[in-house]
């Protein structure tokens, strides 16, 4: 695995909205003839961080801490490939040294072309398999970090993901690319993850991406008794939107596999940990092994 993380000839003149670690595996497809993929994390690296995703101001230290995760599955030709995706993001919680995650996401379907010496060009108008991928994600990160800070304060930049969504219709073959639209209940689509987020059934995950990180995260520390209600309060509106829906979304499973390690942590010593399992357990199946800890452990 190939990491590249900001350095002093590859960090940007001034800074910018995201401080984002490239990692590169490319195990699947060995040869020399793939040797210049490290040229290609090194564009990854410039196209992401050196941009000004935003107008606002960002000082150094701001900066939003993230990582993009490439693995290589597939090569089709010499210049064509197949590639899985992780993306991460995180902030500080304050008044502490710890760091929460803010988002993350597993594409498992990512379909582009890329050749020795390409440089990757920002077009917001115009669909292109591979910039539009990171386009999307940059703007998922800050619609993200800006959600815990403001409620509902990261709209204008799911907005630009879902208007990269629907460039991805324009495609020479006038059907989306692969990975933009999905069917069925089970859908992963990226479309389907920003409509979500922009779907006013789903508001309250956004209204929880806030109250949890500034009710409950930012002042554990001097109130934690009353940060334990808060947190069983998302929950419980979480609960709700759950019941109403009578079955798991993709806009909820990225906030519980962001959250559920830390979730559990948080609320070992609460005394609504009973509480919090019940509703978790229902919620949250998936991670249901790290929710037992709040009851097999007392």
């Amino acid at each position: 695995m190939i990491v590249l993380a900001a350095s002093a000839a590859l960090a940007p003149a001034r800074a910018q909205e995201l401080n984002c670690q490239i990692t590169l595996n490319r195990d699947a497809i060995t040869g020399t003839e793939f040797d210049f993929l490290d040229e290609f994390r090194e564009e990854v690296f410039r196209y992401v961080n050196n941009r000004a995703w935003t107008d606002d101001v960002f000082r150094a230290e701001e900066r939003i801490d993230c990582q993009i995760q490439i693995t290589f599955t597939a090569a089709p030709s010499q210049t064509s490939f197949v590639a899985q995706l992780v993306v991460q993001a995180s902030r500080p919680i304050y008044g502490t040294a710890q760091r929460t995650t803010t988002m993350r996401v597993a594409d498992n379907t990512w379909e582009f072309a890329y050749a020795r010496g390409q440089s990757l060009i920002y077009d917001p108008n115009r669909f292109n398999p591979l910039t539009s991928v990171l386009d999307y994600y940059a703007n998922l990160i800050l619609g993200y970090d800006y959600d815990t800070f403001s409620p509902l304060g990261g709209t204008r930049f799911f907005e630009r993901a879902s208007r990269i969504a629907e460039l991805s219709r324009t495609t020479p073959a006038g059907a989306p690319g692969e990975g933009w639209f999905g069917q069925g209940v089970e859908d992963r689509a990226r479309f389907t993850l920003v409509n979500e987020l922009l779907d006013p059934v789903f508001q309250p995950v956004r209204q929880a991406q806030y109250d949890y990180h500034f009710e409950v995260l930012d002042h554990f520390v001097v109130r934690h008794e009353q940060a334990w209600a808060d947190a069983i309060e998302v929950l419980t509106a979480l609960h709700e939107l759950y019941q109403q829906n009578n079955r798991r979304r993709y806009v909820t499973d990225v906030f519980f596999g962001a959250k559920y390690q830390e979730l559990a942590s948080l609320l070992a010593d609460s005394p609504q940990r009973n509480q919090a399992y019940a509703l978790l357990s229902e919620m949250d199946s998936a991670h249901l092994g790290t929710y037992d800890g709040l009851v097999n452990s007392r």
